[in-house]
This record gives structure tokens, C-alpha cells and sequence, in this order.
């Protein structure tokens, strides 16, 4: 009887020690990021279903485009991130701009620039990584595959990062890390106690001994 209960024990730490490995294999790196080739649609009903807010997002290693319906618009963005100078190519309603970065984006309201990058940006978040099913950390999902697209557009477009297919990338990771602000304190301040006035007092002058001299 022990035995068997020692093998199960057994088949069961093994079980959960291979998912574990599993699962951090198959969590996508910076340069498996950057080579992967892929597309990927969300869909979003609005207005009771009787309207389809569709994201689509198609990679090809440096070539990304992403093309959001929303109601009767069309918006599509087509960005290298492999060329220089930093920039992106926007479609809407049929006429295509190009946009370039002139520098770190402090608003959405500085550039034209900064502001289809805010849009595009809003767009990956509120449509993409809000509504994307599985998980982000997995390039077989389209979640993953959104954060993916997120996560190098930011680099590019939003740092100015240039990627190349023949190099190793820059860390995309780097400033996706949730900054908390510091736990205030957990301990009471001590109530101040206030003493009582010391009272001070007055020494009596030495008398001089009486006496007849």
C-alpha cells in the first residue's frame, strides 16, 4: 500500500515538473518574437451584435500590418521595423500617408505621428490584448501573438529601437514591467506624549550664622 501511494505521489510531481518545463519553453523570447511569421484576427460585437469591431494583425518577421475595422472606417498601418528612418505607413478612407519619428512621444497632440501611434497603440491594447484569447506568453495563441506585435512596435515606433534579421535584438521585455508605487507603511505612528512642565525651583540663599564675634 505504500508503495502504491509513493508511486502516485511520484507520477504526480513528475506530471506537474513536465507541464512546468512545458510551459516555460514554449514562452516566446525576443528573437523567437522577431523571426515568427504569423497572422492573427480578434473580433469584438458592438452595438447588441449588430456590429463587428475586428482587429488583424499579419507578420512577416520585420513586416507588420494591422488593419482595424471599426464600424464603416477602415484604418491600416504597415511599419518595417527593420528600415530606417523610423516610421509608418497609414491608410484612411483609401489615402496612404507616411509618418516619421522625430523624436520620444510626450504627447498624442505633438505630431501627426505621435498621434496615429497613440491610436495604433490604443488600439493593439483596447481591441487586441484586452479581447485576445490564451495566453500572451505563447506565440501559438493569438493573444501571444498581439503581444508580440505590441511589444516590437514599441520598441520601434515608441523608442525608436531599429531591430535587423541578421542581429540579436534588443531586450522587448525591458520596459514591460508594471512600476507600482511604494506601499505607504504599515506601522502607526507613535502619538506624540506630551510631558509635564518641570517646575522650576529656586534655591534659597545661604544664611550667614548669627553670632557675636
Amino acid at each position: 500500500m505504500s508503495c502504491l501511494k509513493f508511486s502516485l505521489v511520484a507520477y504526480f510531481i513528475l506530471s506537474a515538473g513536465l507541464a512546468f518545463s512545458e510551459e516555460k519553453v514554449e514562452k516566446f523570447t525576443s528573437k523567437e518574437c522577431l523571426k515568427s511569421n504569423f497572422d492573427t484576427t480578434v473580433e469584438r460585437e458592438e452595438l447588441w451584435g449588430l456590429m463587428k469591431r475586428v482587429l488583424t494583425i499579419k507578420k512577416d518577421v520585420c513586416q507588420i500590418s494591422v488593419l482595424n475595422k471599426k464600424k464603416f472606417f477602415e484604418t491600416s498601418y504597415k511599419v518595417d521595423i527593420c528600415r530606417k528612418p523610423i516610421h509608418m505607413k497609414v491608410t484612411v478612407r483609401g489615402a496612404l500617408d507616411v509618418y516619421k519619428r522625430s523624436g520620444k512621444c510626450e504627447s498624442k497632440t505633438q505630431s501627426e505621428y505621435c498621434d496615429f501611434w497613440h491610436q495604433l497603440k490604443s488600439e493593439l491594447e483596447d481591441q487586441g490584448l484586452i479581447f485576445a484569447k490564451g495566453e500572451r506568453e505563447k506565440l501559438s495563441t493569438p493573444h501571444g501573438k498581439v503581444y508580440c506585435t505590441y511589444l516590437v512596435l514599441n520598441k520601434y515606433l515608441g523608442e525608436g529601437v531599429l531591430f535587423s534579421k541578421y542581429y540579436e535584438p534588443e531586450n522587448i521585455y525591458v520596459d514591460d514591467v508594471f512600476k507600482g508605487e511604494p506601499r505607504p507603511s504599515s506601522k502607526k505612528p507613535t502619538p506624540l506624549t506630551e510631558k509635564a512642565p518641570v517646575s522650576e525651583k529656586r534655591e534659597a540663599p545661604a544664611q550667614t550664622p548669627q553670632g557675636r564675634f
